[in-house]
């Protein structure tokens, strides 16, 4: 938990140095388990926040920086969990934290006289996973850091000069390591754009 709140507290630092045709977004993402990560953990996850910082480089694309925190939860029955040659049987109460950062391009195109700019983006990067299970007074906890592709498709509403609102959809597709199957999930995200351009 302490390594989560150490990358979010780099992430609000490194906003501090919006400068020229910059942005920074934050959204509320509702996530849904796929793959791997729903065969642990299949109901959606309301916990969560997601952050960027962009840069305009043209006048339809911006290049950015993306992390955040999502949390995935779900109570099981008594099952029995089985790790290596050890098998524990009990009520499970599953966690699933990940962590996304991600390197990305966005590219928008406005619509004259509406304030509406739909965009598409991609994003490769690392999601920091940390997994664990308990089981009373019992905890099986694993963490990994997986390669992640991160495509993305939404719309923002220019609401005036300097302040949007975003809606859309991202699909993190995370890779299998040695310490974790792949974990990936889809987020529908709201959110608001502070810019300066």
């Amino acid at each position: 938990m302490k390594k989560i709140f150490s990358l979010l507290l780099v992430a609000v630092i490194c906003s501090q140095g919006l400068n020229a045709q910059s942005s920074f977004t934050i959204s509320y993402p509702i996530g849904f388990p796929m793959g791997n990560l729903s065969d642990y953990i299949g109901a959606v996850s309301y916990r969560g926040i997601s952050m960027e910082f962009n840069k305009r480089v043209k006048t339809n694309l911006d290049v950015g920086i993306e992390t955040g925190w999502n949390v995935f939860y779900e109570k099981q029955a008594e099952k029995v969990y089985t790790d290596g040659t050890s098998s524990i049987s009990g009520v499970q109460f599953r966690y699933t934290n990940s962590v996304p950062i991600i390197l990305g391009v966005k590219f928008h195109k406005d619509i004259n006289d509406k304030g509406l700019s739909p965009f598409g983006g991609l994003g490769l990067g690392t999601l920091y996973v940390d997994r664990s299970t308990d089981f009373g007074l019992y905890r099986i906890s694993n963490d990994a850091w997986q390669f992640c592709i991160r495509p993305e498709l939404g719309l923002m509403i220019h609401a005036e000069r300097g302040v949007g609102f975003l809606i859309g959809v991202k699909y993190y597709a995370a890779f299998n390591t040695d310490d974790l199957d792949a974990q990936s999930y889809l987020t529908a995200n709201i959110g608001v754009v502070f810019s300066n351009f």
